[in-house]
């Protein structure tokens, strides 16, 4: 890989963050290339440091501190505050982060930069390049991240004991480990969790890609919702004649580009419905609480019993069923393995998370649902199997629409707490008075308000609904398990006291 770098002037923007630091670890550290400029925001090194800190937290205090000595010492030129992209124009190559657009000191710099001819990259273009495997990608409005993770689960009891499963994507407690993808055997699998701006302004390519489906969500990332579902689209229409491509059947958005992904020679993977008899194309569905699948012009299979999947809600049933798809597209299909497979999945982390119990009240933890509709669906998923919701919501809206999360609200919930931001207004629009709603400044008062308001029977969910609500409430700070712990061990010591 090194080879194909010679002679070119590579960029690396965001030089302290997750993925630049992976970048210049493994592009100037482990494959020697000389002359790496680096750019961060920093304005000095010690600002540098402090923020390699903050965000490179899948290391321990000391092994970041050895990691930045390390990347300190590289062959790197490094460009921080008034000299942050000096040199840009020159650049062959620029790997920058997925979100580098959003930041106008890089706009119109990069932009230009681009368009004299520079090659835009990230990390996840890297990864795949070098990754000699079968490649995995994985995107959608919501549910990308639980059906990414169900996929690596899946696989690893699926593969032959040799054989390694990788799982990448938006994830801050691990680093992508380029070193091992590029190292990786042709009979390994790589799963990657593509967000929707990786696709903004180029392919990515994988051998299977699975989208979930396609909702109203990141438009001003796009410019439009017709530029956000050609970016989407995208990654089902990547893998061509000898890939596969895995589509929503219950998904209106995504059963309008089913021609489009035929015509690419790719083969069709619907999920959620069961499939017309005269169907080719490949299918997973439930019926009777039976799992079924159906290879493309094969048999149906009996995979076997959901009604106890550890992942409660439908949403949840719907990205199993993604997952084994994709799973199957990859040869695995004996029955048995599948069904001891799906029936060992276990709670993923901040998706509807049970985080405590006490006094009959359940707390759980649903950071990951940061569009509408991924919080609607926790909420119907709890409210199926609790008496009353007490709601957290919170954050920024992205142009998100928020009728079914508030009907659901409506629905299930006794009150729901409401932290400041423009997609909490949005949706207390249009949960229109329909339950009590109180205003909290502070998480912590969140939590102090739920404990007030829940009795046994109850669940206090959190499910924000919105964008950056973890960044606006609880990054920086002891995490949410912590704080709600911490809060229930102050009120049963006041309790006993008492």
């Amino acid at each position: 890989m090194a080879l194909a770098w010679e002679g070119k002037q590579i960029h690396i923007v965001g030089a302290s963050g997750i993925e630049g630091t992976a970048l210049l670890l493994y592009l100037a550290g482990e494959q020697g290339i000389e002359g790496i400029v680096a750019h961060d925001f920093s304005s000095d090194q010690d600002e540098f440091v402090r923020s390699f800190h903050k965000t490179n937290t899948a290391w321990d205090q000391q092994q970041r501190q050895e990691i930045l000595e390390q990347m300190l010492a590289l062959p790197a030129h490094f460009c921080l505050g008034e000299r942050y992209l000096e040199g840009i124009h020159e650049a062959d190559v620029i790997f920058a982060s997925q979100n580098w657009f959003n930041y106008p000191a890089n706009r119109p710099a990069l932009d230009n930069a681009i368009a004299n001819g520079a090659k835009m990259l990230g990390i996840l273009d890297l990864g795949l390049s070098l990754f000699m495997g079968c490649r995995i990608t994985v995107t959608g409005s919501n549910g990308k991240s639980t059906t990414s993770a169900l996929i690596g689960h899946l696989l690893n009891h699926c593969v032959d004991a040799s054989a390694q499963v990788f799982v990448s994507g938006n994830e801050r407690s691990r680093q992508v480990p380029l070193s091992e993808i590029q190292g990786a055997a042709s009979t390994d699998f790589s799963v990657w969790e593509v967000s929707n701006r990786h696709l903004r302004d180029r392919t990515v390519q994988g051998d299977i890609a699975v989208l979930t489906n396609i909702t109203l969500n990141h438009v001003e990332d796009h410019g439009s919702w017709e530029a956000y579902v050609a970016a989407k689209s995208r990654l089902v229409l990547a893998p061509g004649s000898d890939g596969h491509a895995v589509l929503s059947a219950v998904d209106p958005q995504s059963m309008t580009i089913t021609e489009q992904v035929r015509a690419t020679g790719a083969t069709l993977w619907l999920f959620g419905q069961k499939p017309p008899a005269s169907s080719v194309d490949g299918h997973c569905w439930v019926d009777q609480n039976r799992l079924k699948l159906r290879c493309p012009d094969g048999p149906e299979l009996d995979v076997g019993d959901v009604s106890g999947l550890p992942l409660p809600g439908d949403h949840n049933l719907l990205n199993l069923q993604a997952a084994l798809c994709a799973v199957a597209a990859c040869g695995f299909t004996d029955t048995k393995a599948l069904n001891d497979s799906f029936a060992s999945i276990p709670g993923l982390s901040g998706r509807l998370e049970t985080v405590a119990t006490s006094d009959g009240v359940r707390w759980i933890y649903d950071i990951q649902a940061t569009t509408a509709p991924a919080a609607a669906a926790g909420i119907k998923a709890i409210g199926a199997t609790t008496q009353r919701i007490v709601l957290l919501v919170g954050g920024e809206d992205k142009g998100m629409d928020f009728s079914a999360m508030a009907d659901q609200a409506a629905l299930h919930c006794d009150v729901v707490l409401a932290l400041p931001g423009s997609g909490t207004d949005a949706f207390l629009r249009c949960l229109d008075e329909r339950c009590e709603v109180l205003h909290c400044a502070t998480l912590e008062a969140a939590l102090e308000l739920a404990k007030l308001r829940s009795s046994p029977g109850d669940a206090v969910l959190l499910s924000p609904g919105c964008a950056f609500f973890y960044r606006a409430y609880i990054d920086g700070g002891p995490s949410y398990l912590e704080r709600v712990r911490r809060m229930l061990a102050l009120h049963s010591q006041q309790k006993e006291q008492t």
